[in-house]
């Protein structure tokens, strides 16, 4: 499923390696795909996040 999201701004400055969306620095941004038809603006972001858990030591003995 995708999550929808309001889009309010795009700052891409390629020289500072800055991407900022609604006035929020994005991270680990794989791609995007902005598109207009008819009016409306879409844009799609691909990030990756890792998510890890390491458990606790369980003492032998």
């Amino acid at each position: 499923m995708v999550e929808r999201k309001s889009f309010k701004s795009l700052h891409i400055d390629a020289e500072k390696g800055e991407f900022i969306l609604n006035g929020e620095s994005m991270e680990l941004v794989r791609r995007i795909d902005l598109e207009f038809d008819n009016g409306k603006w879409l844009l799609f972001v691909t990030r990756d996040e890792l998510y890890e858990q390491t458990t606790a030591q369980v003492p032998k003995g």
